[in-house]
């Protein structure tokens, strides 16, 4: 049985310079794994630089895989498209949202860094943030094994309470 550390929410801003799939443009969307869970964004039909604003939502399981990210382009006809992938480290989020969770502080507080290096799929260095009482990271990532394209997400880990 597997035993959850608790939830991880994902809203998937947007894209920036996605590759181009179809003749001169795309139709992506994002597919966010975490062990053998999976969710999706929906379908943003001819756009390079599409802006989801959706929230999706994971279980965290013990132990601890990364978010796994990938784009896609949605095609009628044929298999889907891969647009670029990448991952991300959850276990600093995840810490610090137990590490603060019963600590009475609200914030607004920088309480964690992850700097963005060549090991890594960061486009800048991303911070993790006390706001009213939430564990919060923005994160921009830049798409691995394609040509172009970053992805904007923000996280935030809620702790199974214990």
């Amino acid at each position: 049985m597997v035993e959850f550390l608790g939830l991880l929410k994902i809203k998937v801003v947007k894209g920036t310079n996605l590759a181009v799939r179809d003749m001169i443009t795309s139709d992506p969307y994002v597919v966010l794994t975490i062990g053998h869970q999976t969710v999706k964004t929906r379908v943003i039909r001819s756009n390079l630089n599409p802006v989801w604003n959706e929230e999706l939502m994971l279980s965290v399981p013990n132990p601890m895989p990364p978010l796994k990210v990938k784009v896609f382009d949605k095609d009628t006809f044929s298999s889907d498209d891969s647009m670029g992938e990448a991952e991300v480290d959850i276990e600093p989020l995840v810490s610090a949202a137990k590490a603060y969770m019963n600590s009475g502080i609200i914030g607004p507080m920088q309480i964690g860094k992850w700097l963005a290096t060549a090991d890594n799929a960061l486009a800048s260095d991303s911070t993790i943030n006390l706001i009213d009482g939430q564990v919060k990271q923005e994160v921009t990532l830049k798409l691995q094994n394609v040509e172009s394209g970053t992805l904007q997400m923000e996280l935030e880990c809620v702790p199974l309470s214990q």
